[in-house]
């Protein structure tokens, strides 16, 4: 299990950290097609899979590929598959304090502010909080709360009532 604690310092690096990762959200990704109701987003993508997205809420990543992430919140990351490489590091933290782990397991992070990156065949990332990540490969992510999403061709916001975006190759 892998705690974090906030320092004074941590929210003013974590705010201009996702300022950049939100400019990044809005430069684009793949096709999209797009199905469902009103109450439930559902998209399709199509070819490598790539999604941008950014906000607060609750976020649930299923998926094989690589996931860059800023968040602030309670993280859990789950490594299904045993292959994993999961790269964390605090806001604030700098370089000596980045962790890169590896293998079949479970981490925690409960009020965590920083960049999580996961690679691996098949993982998942929950998140309560705020997240802004870029998805690239096959899965589905589930978003609840408030925010935009964005692929190459198309866009959309994610609300209180929910939004499934399926990554597909």
């Amino acid at each position: 299990m892998v705690s974090r604690q906030k320092g004074k310092d941590m929210s003013k690096r974590l705010a201009l950290m996702l300022g950049v990762v939100v400019a990044v959200v809005l430069g684009g990704a793949v096709a999209l097609a797009q199905t469902g109701s009103a109450t439930d987003t559902e998209a399709h993508l199509r070819g490598t899979g790539f999604l941008h997205a950014s906000g607060s809420g609750s976020v649930s990543i299923e998926m094989g590929g690589i996931l860059r992430s800023a968040l602030e919140g309670d993280v859990t990351i789950v490594d299904l598959a045993g292959d994993a490489r999961v790269h964390i590091a605090s806001a604030g933290t700098g370089p000596a304090g980045a962790e890169e782990l590896r293998g079949d397991a479970t981490y925690q992070l409960d009020g965590f502010q920083g960049v999580v990156r996961v690679a691996g065949s098949d993982f998942t990332v929950e998140v309560d909080g705020f997240a802004a990540f870029k998805a690239r490969g096959t899965g589905t992510a589930y978003l609840t709360g408030e925010g935009v999403w964005k692929t190459r061709n198309n866009w959309g916001f994610w609300t209180g009532e929910g939004s499934r975006l399926s990554l597909t190759a």
